[in-house]
């Protein structure tokens, strides 16, 4: 790269976001090898970008039974052949087909990548290993890998995926249930991202993450921190687009616009494991200059052009019963002493399934941490001192329970203190805000939320497809309350109909609250008549919850 594009000097890394790399690795014979289960596909499954279910992603490598495996290039996506249908894993006996209409779960596969053959592993929902023998015929019930697992990726000009099989030679293909790999020549497959949509985009080389500036993004962020550093990647008909926090469309030529056109649509491919996007030219995306400007160069893929879609965790502001808010501005002590929002008033959460409590992130990369009588953002490691729990009271507001079972209570100087193991009054409620979540994307466990159809303005909760809705607050006084008004991107509000559906309808704003929930950094919606959202199966969407605890939990 010549030497006037060249990032800036680097600056020191916090160890915990640097990735490791693997270099040297030996070329093991992969005969009838075993990958022991075990917790492994449990692990795989939390490094995706949300197949995965948005937990914590690691920057190791896994060397298992001699098999090198990068986990955080491993990506769960839906497979569409020529015929629009999804590849399938039923559920009864391990059986495989090309029947499904629309990404859910029996239709997520994840793609493994295995670094010393530079190829790929098709594990099912069910977490079984798609092998091939040498008449072609397909088998999806192997527990663990061996050599007719290993299939190579092939693309093609229109962003599709053909799977070599490494051993025989032959390429992945078929329709309904007479799926094969005997083709001779490629059988083309669309990938459909399996995940949230709402990311973090890293740069793999360059080791920094992109973050909206002005009209352009930069990719310069050592922690993506705050509502700039949100993108969101949305499918549409085999492509991509990329929109930044304020909902424009990245342009290959790297500007944010209002609206979709052919240059704002990319297709993926994978390159030694990472991501790239492809643009109409077929250009790859790739960051220039020191600033990292996000655009696309190269005709050919190579480290500058390779990224991960990373989670993009809640980050948060608290607003102590004094209303000042939560900072570390003073210094390393928790206090509630400020009126205005910067760095040092933001927190990130990250759940912890270990301590099932959270752990709370700094801006400049430490955590909270349980110090004495108060707290301090001093740890640079999670242990059982960062981690709280935190309970949703209603209405906007929480509390933060520590390890050892006390309740964060600022004192009268604002200073965050551990004083008492039950709560008598407020004093240790706190009113929480939603940063990084300048527009939401809801999903369940039954998909997306999106309109019924294109003549509804009915909310349904079964989409593959995603629907964008801007979080608006309300004034100051009514903030405190935990109301947020939901926008579509026409202007309109969502409301509550006489049937207790969710409609977008309404010119005036309703007023919704998000509550925290106590796990998985998931919310509750409490809607206009106090009743909570719970989403069924068939896509239904209704305020009908008493109780919170009953109610949809949703990714957002």
């Amino acid at each position: 790269m010549h030497s006037a594009l060249r990032p800036k000097p680097s600056v020191k890394l916090p160890p915990s976001l640097i990735p490791s790399t693997v270099d040297h690795l030996p070329h093991p014979i992969l005969k009838k090898s075993c990958l022991s289960q075990n917790n492994d596909h449990h692990h795989h499954q939390k490094l995706i970008i949300n197949g995965t279910d948005h937990h914590q992603i690691s920057s190791s490598s896994s060397s298992l039974n001699n098999t090198t495996i990068i986990d955080k290039s491993n990506w769960s996506l839906g497979l569409i052949n020529s015929k629009g249908k999804y590849l399938t894993a039923e559920t009864f006996g391990c059986k495989i087909n090309a029947t499904g209409t629309s990404l859910k779960r029996k239709q997520k596969w994840l793609i493994i990548y295995n670094i010393q053959y530079d190829c790929v592993y098709l594990q099912s929902p069910l977490n079984h290993y798609l092998s091939t023998d040498k008449y072609g015929r397909l088998k999806c019930d192997m527990n663990d890998i061996d050599d007719d697992c290993r299939f190579q990726l092939e693309f093609n000009r229109n962003g599709q995926w053909a799977f070599r099989s490494l051993t025989y030679g032959m390429y992945l293909g078929g329709d309904i249930d007479q799926l094969h790999c005997f083709s001779k020549t490629p059988e083309w497959w669309s990938p459909h991202l399996a995940l949230h949509p709402q990311i973090n985009l890293k740069h793999v080389l360059r080791k920094r993450y992109a973050k909206l500036d002005e009209d352009e993004i930069h990719i310069d962020e050592i922690i993506p921190w705050g509502s700039d550093a949100i993108l969101a990647v949305e499918y549409l008909h085999d492509h991509y687009c990329i929109r930044s926090s304020n909902g424009f469309y990245f342009h290959k030529d790297g500007k944010v616009i209002t609206k979709q056109t052919d240059e704002t649509l990319f297709t993926i491919e994978l390159h030694k494991g990472y991501i790239t996007f492809k643009d109409c030219d077929q250009c790859y995306l790739t960051a220039i200059g020191p600033l990292g400007i996000m655009t696309t160069r190269n005709k050919i893929a190579g480290k500058d052009e390779q990224f991960l879609l990373e989670e993009s965790k809640l980050q948060i502001c608290l607003v102590a019963p004094n209303g000042k808010l939560v900072s570390i501005k003073q210094g390393i002590a928790l206090s509630a002493n400020q009126h205005q929002r910067d760095h040092s008033s933001i927190f990130q959460l990250e759940y912890d399934e270990d301590f099932q409590a959270y752990h709370l992130r700094t801006y400049d990369n430490k955590y909270w941490k349980i110090e004495g009588l108060g707290i301090q953002a001093t740890a640079d490691k999670k242990s059982i001192e960062t981690s709280f729990h935190i309970q949703s009271v209603g209405h906007g507001y929480v509390t933060f329970q520590t390890s050892n079972g006390k309740f964060i209570v600022p004192h009268a100087t604002g200073t965050m203190r551990i004083v008492t193991d039950q709560i008598s009054s407020n004093d240790a409620y706190f009113s929480i805000k939603f940063i990084n979540r300048p527009f939401c994307v809801f999903k369940c466990d039954f998909g997306h939320v999106g309109y019924r159809n294109k003549q509804s303005r009915i909310l349904e909760c079964n989409k593959s497809l995603f629907t964008l809705f801007t979080l608006e607050e309300p004034d100051i006084e009514t903030h405190c309350e935990g109301i947020v008004y939901l926008k579509s991107s026409d202007g309109l509000y969502w409301e509550i109909l006489n049937d207790l559906y969710v409609s977008v309808s309404s010119c005036e704003p309703s007023k919704f609250a998000l509550e925290l929930c106590s796990s998985y950094s998931r919310v509750v919606i409490k809607a206009p008549n106090g009743m909570y959202l719970r989403a069924e199966q068939n896509g239904s969407i209704q305020a009908t919850c008493q109780n919170s605890r009953q109610a949809t939990q949703w990714e957002f």
